[in-house]
């Protein structure tokens, strides 16, 4: 079997394009452009409303970062939503994204003025930024309250947009997509089993190679990890499919050994949902936090080791195991090869995360729309004098749930092991249930039934 990609089959699901208002839609000239521009408009209007804002004197950070508008619409709903919307579509945000929409206008308006638009480098196209990154923006959720302040959050959001112009301006082919937006490897490594999918009506198909914007030969299109879904090659060709299929479908390409950006990034976000699935459990989350506690008490120090220290000795041990039982020839290949599949078991703890932000923060939603800025609702309930929301699910409920999707999770991973590697994909089965059996382990203990 060769190490780039697995034998693929035909693809199959419903395709969605033979229903006239779904057509109609991907073929329309405003699609994606249109929804793009109009949560730009959104972003912009946050990004001002945070402007200057910071925790009010003597209130919760985390109680503030629920009533200011910014903060709760960013964090504490939009995150958990693209988590779960990018497993179960892909990249299905893609199409509404704002960044993509100000990157391809900045770039047709370098074009327009004559700019040496460069192509984008191989080691930038493999995501080599983009994990610098997401490492940079996990440091600064610890280090400065990023997630709880609205002026950092609007600064984010300014960064993010003059970068995407930026990049636009000067490169070309999506750049900014394939090369500096930060979530990028996020999106291939959750959305690559998507159950929405592009795909050829049959392989070997008339289609235009350059249809694609983001250099994809929709002809042979047989993985959704880098499919924006735009639509332009179903435009430029009516054979083309939009299909929806059962996740992680077996007719799609597996790469055997992914790249080293792809395979960092799953490393250093299972230290990430680690921090996340403990701190739910107080007792758990002490045991986490215990080693960097004892060092220093500075957010710096405890997002080091939550990205960097925790996942370098947990995929040791992972990596260890792999070797014992056959499935690698090296710590390295260790790694590369239980990159893909543990990214399921990832993914899914990090579903069972946005569940629980989800449902504790949504109840914040009327209050900050009625004062976006949060600041006399934040008061008022830090003071008792207001009663703050309830979660929408008790612990025990979230609990069973959040198990659930993990054993789901733990269940495709292993699937997604034994595809991509028929001969030795078992012998990975190991790590995959360690990873998974303390996931599981740790969202049981949110029910409050171990203390």
């Amino acid at each position: 079997m060769s190490d780039a990609t697995t034998q693929t089959l035909p693809a199959k699901g419903i395709n969605l394009l033979r229903f006239r208002p779904v057509r109609a839609l991907v073929l329309w000239q405003g699609f994606p452009g249109l929804f793009q521009f109009l949560v730009l408009m959104v972003f912009v209007m946050l990004a001002v409303i945070g402007w200057g804002h910071y925790t009010p004197a003597g209130v919760n950070a985390k109680l503030y970062a629920k009533t200011n508008i910014v903060n709760l619409l960013i964090w504490g709903l939009w995150w958990p939503a693209i988590v779960w919307v990018t497993f179960l579509l892909g990249r299905a945000w893609c199409i509404v994204c704002p960044l993509e929409f100000v990157s391809s206008q900045a770039e047709r308006l370098g074009c327009k003025l004559g700019f040496a638009q460069r192509p984008l480098q191989r080691w930038l196209a493999r995501g080599s930024l983009v994990i610098l990154f997401f490492a940079l923006l996990q440091l600064l959720v610890p280090g400065v309250q990023i997630h709880r302040v609205p002026h950092y959050t609007s600064l984010f959001l300014w960064i993010s947009l003059a970068l995407a112009f930026a990049v636009g301006l000067f490169f070309k082919d999506r750049a900014f997509c394939r090369g500096f937006c930060p979530v990028n490897l996020l999106l291939s490594a959750y959305g690559r089993g998507g159950m929405l999918a592009v795909r050829p009506a049959a392989t070997g198909c008339g289609v235009n190679a350059r249809a694609c914007p983001s250099l994809l030969n929709p002809a042979r299109l047989d993985t959704s990890k880098d499919c924006l879904v735009c639509g332009d090659c179903v435009k430029a060709d009516g054979t083309m499919q939009l299909l929806l299929r059962a996740p992680y479908s077996a007719a799609d390409a597996r790469e055997a050994l992914p790249s080293w950006p792809l395979t960092l990034f799953v490393m250093i976000v299972s230290g990430f949902v680690t921090y996340e699935l403990t701190g739910v459990w107080k007792a758990a989350g002490n045991m986490f936090l215990w080693a960097p506690a004892q060092i220093s008490a500075s957010g710096w120090v405890q997002g080091l080791w939550t990205i960097l220290v925790w996942p370098l000795a947990m995929w040791l041990l992972l990596g260890v195991v792999t070797l014992l039982t056959g499935g690698a020839n090296n710590l390295g290949d260790a790694w590369r090869r239980l990159a893909l599949p543990m990214a399921i078991v990832v993914a899914a703890g990090h579903m069972a995360k946005s569940v629980e932000k989800f449902t504790s923060w949504a109840g914040f939603l009327p209050y900050a729309w009625a004062e976006p800025t949060g600041t006399q609702t934040a008061i008022k309930m830090n003071a008792k004098l207001m009663a703050q929301p309830v979660a929408w699910l008790t612990p025990p409920v979230l609990s069973v749930c959040s198990m659930l999707l993990v054993a789901l999770g733990i269940w495709l991973a292993l699937r997604e092991a034994r595809l991509a590697d028929p001969e030795k994909g078992r012998r990975r089965f190991v790590p995959i249930l360690l990873l998974g059996g303390f996931y599981f382990f740790l969202v049981f203990g949110w029910s409050g039934w171990l203390r």
